[in-house]
């Protein structure tokens, strides 16, 4: 094997693999502040999923329709969340009363109607849900003409 000519000119880097590394030291400080934020994760990430696990839910077990007082029929639940809006509809072809509103029992808001009585006659509901938790049913009201 030839000797390194220019490891004497560049101060004897044939040596490197003899000299002791220094020691890495880090910060207490550090160290703490580390710690510190691991915990700080653990703490928020057990406060996110104890929130989410109380989230209020609307659940609808039935939708019934009335007409005055007239029972007209009863569909299935559904689920939404507080103080989401949704749409219900009903539709009428043959021996149809004409509508010219409608209400909805409380916690429910009626955000909006759209009552087409020719050719077919149909109605479309936009209720919001109540803004707390809530299960049971949801009675709507037709009112005749």
């Amino acid at each position: 094997m030839m000797p390194d000519s220019v490891a004497a000119f560049y101060g004897g880097y044939d040596q490197v693999g003899f000299r002791r590394h220094p020691r890495s030291r880090v910060p207490w400080i550090s160290v703490a502040i580390a710690v510190s934020a691991v915990a700080l994760l653990v703490f928020v990430a057990a406060d996110v999923s104890a929130y989410e696990g109380v989230i209020a839910e609307v659940h609808v077990t039935s939708v019934t329709w009335y007409a005055n007082d007239v029972w007209l029929a009863t569909t299935g639940g559904f689920s939404a969340h507080p103080s989401e809006q949704f749409v219900l509809s009903e539709t009428c072809q043959i021996f149809c009363f004409y509508f010219s509103g409608a209400s909805v029992n409380a916690p429910f808001t009626l955000a909006q109607v759209s009552i087409v009585n020719v050719p077919v006659q149909y109605v479309n509901l936009t209720i919001q849900a109540p803004s707390t938790t809530y299960q049971g049913t949801l009675n709507i009201t037709l009112e005749i003409a």
